[in-house]
């Protein structure tokens, strides 16, 4: 678990959610943003990059105790979930050894680069394997699963986000517990299945 330290007692946390337009990203900030301010904590989030149309990249930041900025400076993420893999090495210009990555495994190809690969006979995009290798060579803390399947078995692929904010609460490196953030943040039930598998899947590699 990472201790409380500074600005009062408090650790500062700088969390970057990445994946494409249409997983849920800005939702998944602003549910962590909502639990964080519950909490008593300051927090800033903002969109860093892309736009979020869908298969669109995007990068949103959640600021908790860090200052007025929503800009996270390279290197310094302490979390990141990916959503999608080749966003996920993207991102890696804020990954160091210390941050802790969550990683969904299910790759998205947009449709115009899909069109583009068969047009220039491109071979495609690296593999999951390849891209956990880029991050691995960065930082040893990182998790994979494939998260859009368990998003599915939770009822809807739509909760994919969910799931990836359990696999943050359930790995035991912050001071709250996922029952905090059910309590904090109201849940349906279907979105509650998808964030406890997440908590599942993440405690078990904790």
């Amino acid at each position: 678990m990472i201790e409380d330290a500074s600005n009062n007692g408090r650790h500062p946390w700088r969390i970057l959610t990445v994946g494409t337009g249409g997983q849920g990203v800005l939702t998944a900030a602003h549910l962590l943003s909502r639990f964080f301010v519950a909490r008593g904590h300051e927090v800033v989030s903002g969109q860093l990059h892309g736009m979020a149309q869908r298969g669109g990249s995007v990068q949103s930041s959640v600021m908790v105790d860090c200052g007025i900025s929503p800009v996270i400076p390279e290197g310094k993420a302490d979390f990141v979930l990916a959503l999608e893999p080749i966003e996920c090495a993207r991102a890696l210009r804020f990954v160091s050894s210390r941050t802790n990555v969550f990683m969904n495994t299910a790759m998205v190809t947009p449709f115009v680069v899909a069109q583009d690969q068969v047009r220039n006979r491109d071979m495609g995009p690296p593999s999951v394997q390849e891209l956990e290798q880029a991050i691995a060579s960065v930082t040893s803390r990182l998790r994979v699963t494939d998260a859009t399947a368990l998003a599915e078995q939770a009822g809807s692929i739509r909760t994919l986000n969910l799931v990836m904010l359990g696999s943050l609460f359930g790995a035991d490196l912050l001071p709250y517990r996922p029952a905090d953030f059910t309590d904090t943040v109201a849940l349906a039930e279907e979105n509650r299945r998808a964030f406890m598998s997440g908590v599942t899947w993440s405690s078990v590699l904790s």
